[in-house]
């Protein structure tokens, strides 16, 4: 068969008829496939789903816990608490003024105390409470055992006694555990100098005994454990301060707070009566330092007014602003300025007089007499005298003038003595008084420049001296406040009596006051199970399959088409309820992907799975059948052509197929085979496996097959390979334009199927959404159930549907 071009085949001119699932809306927007949900935030059904599904290995972990808890209480020691009483007599108010001894500490300050070393290390140390026997018996031997805390070497010790000899070993802290011996001798003398030990126990004292084991820490580490062992309870407003410690060993636990709670009591009322004493000494002190820096306060104002009584200052004036004017230093200091003011301007203008007569024009008498400085001030005398003479001269020549010519011998006389005058003599009076007022006006310049620095001072001196006072003030205040306190410190000091004593001594418990027990089995067991709880989680969370709804609609953006339940089988024959919940889902699926693209066209599409064994050709058969069931003319192609099994799942020869087609080997009828149980559902093989025929996935025939068959048939599906197989899946998608993704729980890898349609992503393909198989309908999926009274059913007593669908049950499931 030549197969070169696609056969004409029975066509229809609509693409679906009455057996579509409900009315079409008006506008289907072009088929557009519905936006993914939003993402949402954490599922508690996810959580709940994950807990149920590791719900063995929590139950495991809890069960190891509790097991683990009952085994610990075989080496735990019965726990006794003792408990005393501590009053403290602090009054209800304070004296006026008076320092009292009551306020030395607050409520917290006694508790702070109570666990300070200051109480905890004489009663380690009085207690020997550092040195610990493995055997109760050998503690008659310590009782003489001292440390010396600068050489003490802390540590597992034994003592091993051999006739008269000993040999003092101590256990290495290395991991390896090894015993070093750190000193040998006699029994009576001094044992573990070497180590710290201030311990000379007699030689009988270890008759009967081989070896002493013993462990040795510091006092100080000591003390730390035993203030973690202290309990305490102040209530707000109350006076009493409860105790409690707790021990294996009553009477020990006994004696040691007994022992503490009267070191505290001897502690508290040294601190006290020391607290005071300190105060009266540091009061003295500070009364004697403030007495000298009084003294040095009056020292230096006493000095400062010494050497500022001869400079000006503002105490002479009466107001400030107005009365300081009529101070005499700033009287002068104005009138100066005003004096070298007035030398300035008459100066400026004598000097232009000056230089107008020397130049040979006539300076006339009113002209200098105008100056004011001039007119009188008595070193112009000889000015004023030439002038006048001037104006007699003048007078004399106009009179002389009024009788005689010019060339009368008078009259030239005159004129040249007046001559004389204006050239020569006035010129030159007038140049000596120039001199005069510049010398004037330098000395004065100087005066002022002087005053105008006594002045600038002024405020300076004021404020220093201001301060001064005030220093003294206070040094004063401060004094006699430190005097009066100094007084009551030593009145205290006198009257310091305790304010702390013990009300209720401890006593030994006859029984175990906590059974830890109980508490210990089931403190173990809940942290087992939330160990385990947060392991289901760590595990739910880094489990790379697909598990739940979300990780499809939140992660990968995909809508849910339908879910397909696990096939439960009873003794090899399938549930009845599970097949019915199979074709619901098949139904719904078939409503799904009619709807995810336009309606009023044939439907094209490709189903294929990310990877092998997700149930794609059972999800493709099913389909393809629910379709045919529905009134569709169906075509199921077969597009594994690498393993495609969907020939032999419906009876049918897989040969010639869509392979033969593609390389033109066989017509379109040839690879055409309908199905003898489904008059509607078509089916085209994958046809002859060869090694090329991939490669014919890439080319424009099927294409044009596809489009063919489009037309032939209302209803497209193609059967593809897993993504992860090659590029076949991408090319028949392509080819279509539409996917459905098929996804299996507990199967499916999620990182793989997301890299596989971020290249989908880059096609022009239109993912339609996912379809979830091998589903559980409980947990997370229960909602995806199905009614099962409202399941259709063939007889007289049920209506049909009116769809004529029947309850078929589904195709086996296939492999991949």
């Amino acid at each position: 068969m030549a197969g070169s071009q696609i056969q004409p085949h029975q066509s229809r001119d609509t693409a679906m008829d009455s057996f579509q699932d409900g009315a079409s809306p008006a506008d289907w927007g072009g088929g557009q496939q519905p936006a993914a949900p939003e993402p949402a935030g954490p599922s508690l059904r996810r959580y709940v789903s994950a807990l149920n599904r590791f719900k063995w290995l929590i139950v495991a972990f809890g069960l190891l816990g509790g097991g683990g808890g009952y085994l610990a209480t075989g080496y735990i020691e019965p726990e006794y608490a003792v408990q005393a009483t501590i009053i403290l007599e602090q009054s209800a108010g304070r004296r006026a003024g008076a320092i009292q001894a009551e306020q030395m500490l607050g409520s917290s300050g006694w508790q702070d105390l109570l666990r300070s070393f200051a109480i905890a290390d004489p009663v380690v140390m009085s207690l020997k409470l550092y040195v610990s026997q493995a055997s109760a018996s050998d503690s008659t031997l310590f009782r003489g055992f001292d440390v010396d805390q600068t050489s003490l070497r802390p540590g597992s010790y034994s003592l091993a006694m051999k006739g008269r000899s000993y040999t003092l070993s101590l256990k290495s802290a290395t991991p390896d555990g090894q015993t070093v011996v750190v000193e040998e001798g006699v029994t009576g003398d001094s044992i573990g100098r070497a180590v710290g030990f201030r311990w000379s126990p007699a030689a009988g004292a270890f008759r009967g005994r081989t070896s002493v084991a013993f462990d040795v820490r510091t006092p100080r580490e000591a003390s730390l454990g035993l203030i973690r062992r202290l309990g305490m309870r102040l209530q707000d407003g109350s006076a009493f301060l409860f105790l409690t410690l707790t021990g294996s060993d009553a009477k020990k636990t006994a004696a040691i707070l007994n022992s503490w709670v009267e070191q505290f009591v001897v502690v508290a009322t040294d601190l006290k009566k020391k607290n005071v004493t300190s105060v009266a000494l540091i009061l003295e002190g500070q009364l004697q330092y403030a007495a000298s820096g009084l003294s040095d306060a009056e020292s230096q104002l006493e000095s400062f007014r010494v050497r500022t009584v001869t400079e000006p200052n503002e105490r002479q004036a009466i107001a400030p602003g107005i009365e300081m004017t009529t101070n005499p230093v700033y009287d002068t200091y104005f009138r100066d300025r005003i004096l070298v003011e007035n030398y300035k301007r008459d100066r400026s203008t004598i000097e232009r007089l000056l230089s107008e007569a020397r130049s040979g024009r006539t300076v006339t008498r009113e002209a200098v007499l105008s100056i004011p400085m001039v007119n009188a001030d008595p070193a112009a005398e000889n000015l004023r005298r030439a002038l006048t003479e001037q104006a007699d001269r003048e007078f004399a020549l106009r009179r002389l003038r009024e009788t005689y010519q010019d060339e009368f011998q008078k009259v030239k006389d005159e004129q040249a003595a007046l001559q004389l005058l204006r050239a020569s003599i006035i010129p030159d009076a007038m140049a000596s008084y120039l001199s005069e007022l510049r010398l004037r006006e330098s000395t004065l310049n100087a005066t002022i420049e002087q005053s105008g620095k006594n002045l600038k001072a002024i405020p300076s001196r004021t404020i220093e001296e201001q301060r001064l006072k005030r220093q003294v003030e206070l040094s004063s205040q401060l004094y006699q406040n430190l005097s009066l306190r100094a007084a009551e410190a030593k009145l205290a000091e006198a009257s310091t009596v305790p304010d702390v004593r013990v009300l209720d001594p401890a006593v030994a418990p006859l029984k175990p006051t906590q059974n830890t027990a109980t508490v210990i089995i089931f403190g173990a067991f809940a942290a087992a199970l939330g160990l385990g709880v947060v392991l289901a989680s760590v595990l739910d969370q880094v489990d790379k399959r697909f598990r739940y709804p979300e990780q499809v609609t939140n992660d990968m953006g995909l809508f849910i088409l339908g879910v397909v339940p696990v096939v439960q089988t009873k003794k090899g024959a399938r549930s009845v309820d599970t097949a019915s919940q199979v074709v619901e889902a098949f139904r719904t699926i078939r409503m799904n992907v009619r709807y995810a693209a336009d309606p009023s066209r044939p439907l094209v599409m490709t189903i294929t799975s990310p990877s092998p064994n997700d149930g794609k050709s059972l999800i493709s058969s099913n389909l393809a059948l629910s379709f045919a069931e529905s009134g569709a003319r169906t075509l199921l192609i077969d597009g594994d052509i690498r393993r495609g099994e969907l020939g032999k799942t419906f009876g049918a020869s897989t040969t010639p197929g869509l392979v033969d087609y593609l390389e033109g080997t066989a017509l379109i009828a040839e690879v055409l085979y309908p199905t003898m149980a489904h008059p509607n559902l078509t089916l085209m093989p994958a046809g002859t496996r060869k090694r090329r025929a991939p490669e014919l996935l890439a080319t424009p025939r099927l294409t044009q097959l596809i489009s063919q068959m489009s037309t032939d048939y209302d209803v497209v599906i193609v059967d593809s390979p897993p993504l992860g197989a090659g590029f076949d899946a991408f090319a028949l998608a392509t080819a279509t334009g539409n996917m459905a993704l098929v996804m299996r729980a507990g199967s499916t890898d999620r990182k793989m199927a997301e890299a596989k349609m971020a290249v989908v992503d880059t096609l022009p393909v239109r993912v339609m959404g996912a379809v979830l198989n091998g589903i559980k309908l409980a947990g997370a999926y229960q909602y995806y159930a199905y009614y099962q009274e409202y399941a259709a059913h063939d007889g007289e007593s049920v209506a049909r549907l009116t769809d004529g669908a029947t309850s078929a049950s589904p195709l086996p499931v296939s492999r991949n």
